[in-house]
């Protein structure tokens, strides 16, 4: 499996990638009913793919095995969001866009992305990184891999449906 920086020709397979793993997350989480919450997810994740190819802060990334996009991971600069959430410390990175594949899901991309994005962050000089989740799956997914949120925001999404993020030293 390959970790790439994404490239201009990439952009049609992220979306499609970007496309199924909405679709099959929506579901998941009882939302496949929203045609509007899954278009504006797709819309905003194209727009952080984009924002990377001419913006050197924000790098996003691909796993690719024999020309199939598997996922993808981002480093950005931390959004509006995760600056309400907690107090960002300046030059700090998030780690975002973090999306596999359903058909290849469980297969241990996830883990390789986050490793490589770990792995670029040192290559960068940061020492820390954020990361926020706000669907179930995605939280039950970090909460294995990273251990309880450093900041809980319960109800955030209604009652019952809190927001997590981490802060976490690279290791």
């Amino acid at each position: 499996m390959k970790f790439r920086t994404i490239l201009d020709g990439d952009l049609e397979k992220v979306d499609a990638l970007f496309q199924e793993c909405l679709k099959d997350l929506l579901k998941r989480e009882g939302f496949d009913g929203d045609g509007d919450l899954w278009a504006e997810e797709v819309a905003r994740l194209n727009k952080t793919a984009r924002k990377s190819l001419a913006d050197q802060a924000n790098r996003f990334f691909v796993a690719e095995k024999e020309n199939e996009l598997l996922g993808t991971i981002a480093l950005q600069t931390p959004g509006h969001m995760l600056n309400t959430m907690v107090q960002v410390e300046p030059g700090a990175m998030e780690i975002a866009c973090v999306y596999v594949h359903p058909a290849h899901q469980r297969s241990g991309i996830g883990r390789f992305l986050f490793q490589q994005a770990c792995r670029e962050l040192k290559a960068i000089g940061k020492q820390k990184f954020y990361l926020d989740a706000g669907f179930t799956s995605s939280q039950q997914y970090w909460l294995a891999k990273l251990g309880q949120p450093n900041r809980l925001l319960e109800d955030y999404w209604g009652q019952g449906n809190p927001h997590m993020v981490w802060i976490k030293k690279v290791d």
